[in-house]
């Protein structure tokens, strides 16, 4: 995995990490980001990891995803009316990757719990509990 894709990756991690501990009974209060992450994927949001002052990183983390869904690693979607990702969806082999270059960054646990918590992103969880190593914390 080259630099800016594994920097896409930790962002997307990052999100899952969040997500396992975000508050989902928020009665009557609509959150387009918990919205996002339960229903369609993780918010594409590249200027936001990039800082919102760095154009040429948000441009790095964009071609970053466009490689990676060409790599079969990440499926981008897309609104219907335009070319722009609103969404990504990271495979459970781009997920083992982050987690083995990363190691102990990444809270594998609540990436798993953040994964199953979404309708998109269950059957990511189940692959990633059958292909991690053993000695991976994952359920302990």
């Amino acid at each position: 995995m080259k630099p800016n894709q594994l920097q896409l990756a930790k962002c997307l991690v990052a999100e899952l990490e969040v997500f396992a501990e975000a508050e989902l009974d928020l009665d009557g209060i609509e959150d387009s980001w918990l919205s996002g992450m339960l229903h369609r994927g993780i918010p594409f949001t590249p200027s936001y990891w990039s800082g919102g002052q760095n154009p040429r990183l948000k441009m790095r983390l964009v071609r970053a995803a466009e490689q990676l869904e060409q790599f079969g690693m990440l499926k981008c979607l897309t609104k219907p009316s335009r070319d722009r990702t609103t969404h990504v969806i990271p495979t459970a082999k781009l997920i083992t990757e982050t987690v083995n270059r990363l190691g102990d960054e990444v809270d594998i646990d609540a990436v798993v719990e953040g994964l199953s918590r979404t309708e998109w992103g269950a059957y990511v969880a189940r692959a990633l509990l059958r292909i991690l190593p053993e000695n991976t914390p994952v359920g302990h």
